[in-house]
């Protein structure tokens, strides 16, 4: 190694002049996974790192989930079934769909 590289697992650690003359072969790097960390008189100014995949972050979600849990109770649940708030609305658009439903067949 010629002292501008500095690898820790999945972190290499370069200089900006490195970095500068290599900028292709860190790319590379970072195509496998590796994250490069760019730094200029001893300080780092920059991160290069893989661009995250897109989908679910079910990690997050999970910790998402893990922070609500018992907000929501079961009690709150049945109470919220039982409203009468939420049946008259519900009965309320049923008869407004078979009003236009009926509407609509004639």
């Amino acid at each position: 190694m010629d002292g501008k590289l500095t690898y820790y697992m999945k972190t290499i650690t370069v200089s900006a002049t490195h970095a500068r003359n290599n900028f292709f072969e860190l790319l590379g790097m970072v195509e496998t996974g590796k994250q490069i960390i760019v730094k200029k008189d001893k300080k780092e100014v920059a991160i290069i790192s893989p661009r995250k995949k897109k989908g679910t972050d079910l990690k997050g979600l999970q910790k998402a989930m893990d922070a609500v849990r018992g907000i929501w109770t079961e009690k709150d649940y049945q109470d919220w079934k039982k409203s009468p708030a939420r049946k008259s609305a519900r009965s309320v658009l049923l008869r407004r769909v078979g009003k236009e439903w009926l509407d609509g067949s004639s």
